[in-house]
This record gives structure tokens, sequence and C-alpha cells, in this order.
């Protein structure tokens, strides 16, 4: 429940964070995710956003997703064009695993450039899944569960994996068990992607990107980092199973998923002043 005062201060952070001319569409809290969350409309010069937002420790507004309202299947955020790149790190893309809805930005970018590849959502909160359905155009089926009950219930392999589990507090906890999970459902050929934010400042992040590393590495398997240098950006790491498939690789990687699959611009800006490293970027 979100008391009078509560939503009006969370309206104030809203409009102090994107401007007072934003327009905000929805305020409400999500019980699973454990939080309130808010879809906000503003204005960037000539382009219009539509994001889903919600608030962290401290009153912090933290940008989930975000959508151009002109061009909605096109990828707003960084990382979020990084973990494109694992459709063109797998050895086909035939179906793929979501796990995490958020504002349905990869689910549109799937159904834009990757039309032949049958997607699954999986996502454990019926608001976030709702507000994406009436706010961000999701028109696709999604499993109401937590990943890793899906995991642990299902059979089914996957060319590629995007995991992207967060909630107010920062990363979805995950060990080794659900990386071994989430590995075990990846088709021959096929590649994981994860979302790592706040991985520069969040302590708990390190030791769960080095638990997918070491059930990567038993495996004889190399992950791939990527992020913008500075730090401020997320940080996506891939397991690719094709063995040709290394950091050495990743510009070839843009190349191919630009090729095959008409990327607007080109791509361009995806791997511009990257890391690209196969150790965690920060000692």
């Amino acid at each position: 429940m979100i008391t009078d005062y509560a939503e009006e201060r969370q309206r104030s952070l809203v409009l102090d964070y994107f401007g007072n001319n934003a327009r905000i569409r929805v305020l409400r809290r999500a019980e699973i995710f454990g939080a309130a969350i808010f879809v906000v409309d503003f204005d960037r010069g000539p382009r219009n956003f539509r994001t889903l937002g919600s608030f962290g420790a401290g009153a912090q507004v933290t940008e989930q997703s975000s959508m151009d309202l002109l061009y909605p299947s096109r990828l707003v955020f960084h990382y979020e064009r990084l973990m494109s790149l694992a459709f063109a790190m797998s050895a086909r893309s035939i179906n793929a695993l979501l796990l995490g809805v958020g504002g349905a930005a990869m689910w549109r970018f799937m159904r834009a450039y990757l039309p032949d590849c049958a997607p699954t959502l999986v996502d454990s909160d019926e608001t976030i899944v709702g507000t994406a359905r009436r706010w961000f155009y999701l028109k696709q089926p999604v499993v109401l569960d937590t990943a890793q009950r899906f995991l642990a219930g299902s059979s089914a392999r996957y060319d590629v994996i995007l995991v992207d589990l967060y909630g107010p507090g920062g990363p979805a906890e995950s060990d080794e068990a659900f990386w071994t999970r989430c590995l075990d459902a990846l088709a021959p050929g096929g590649c994981l992607a994860n979302n790592w934010a706040d991985f520069a400042v969040n302590p708990k992040v390190r030791p769960m990107a080095d638990a997918l590393s070491v059930v990567a590495q038993a495996r004889g398997l190399e992950p791939i980092y990527v992020t913008r240098r500075g730090f401020r950006d997320n940080l996506v790491q891939y397991v690719a199973t094709q063995p040709e498939i290394g950091a050495e690789a990743m510009t070839d990687v843009l190349e191919r998923l630009v090729r095959d699959r008409h990327i607007p611009d080109r791509g361009r800006g995806i791997l511009e002043n990257c890391i690209i490293g196969t150790r965690f970027p920060i000692a």
C-alpha cells in the first residue's frame, strides 16, 4: 500500500528526475518486486520516451527500462544493445529464453529484428507483467514464476538465454546452482548473456559474476565481459558455447548481427569506447 504522503513524495521525486513536464502514467507497488514502480512519459529534445522505473534505497529513482515512443523496437539503453549481441554469438537463433520482463524492451526488439526466433518470457511479478502489457506493447504470454523454479522444472533448451533479474536493491541473488541450471538450458552452440547494473559500486555483484564464471569454466567455457570505459554503465557477462566466439571476436559478432538482422545505424555505438575482456573489469 502507498499512502497519500508517500505517493506525493514519489511523484515529486519522479518529476525532479525527469523534469516538471514529464507525465506520470502510473504509480503503484509491485509486491513481488518489493517496491513501488512507475511509468513516465518525457521528452528529450525531439524524441519522446516512456520509462519504467522504481524506487531504491533512500528514495533513489532507478530507470528499469525505456522505450522510444516513435521507434518502440529500438533498444534505448546501451546494456540492452550489448545483450542483443548474444543472438549473433549463438550458432542459431530459433528460440530464446528471457528471464525478467521489465518493460519488454528485448521482446519488442526480437519481434522486429528476429521474427523467426521464438521467445519464452518468465517473470515472477504479475504487476510488472501487467504494466508491460498496458504501457509497453507486450502482447505475448508470460510464464509467471521465478527464474529458479522455471529452470528447475523445465527440460527445454534455448539458443539464447538473456538474464535480467532485478529487485529494488539491485540484481537478484544468484549462485552456482542457478547458473548451472542456466547453462544446462542452453542448446548446443547457444549463448547466455547477463546484465549487471551498478557493478562498480555494488559489492554483491562480483561474487555472483564469479559464480557464473566458475560454472562456465568448469565446462571449458570462457566468460566474456563488456562494458563502457569509465564504469558508469552496466556490465554484460556472456557465456558462449561456440569455441570460436571469444573476446577477440566481438567486433565480428557485431558485424554479423548488423548484417543478418539489419540493425539500425549499423550498430553504431554498441562496442565503441568499450572494454572487452575475459575477467571482471574491476580487480
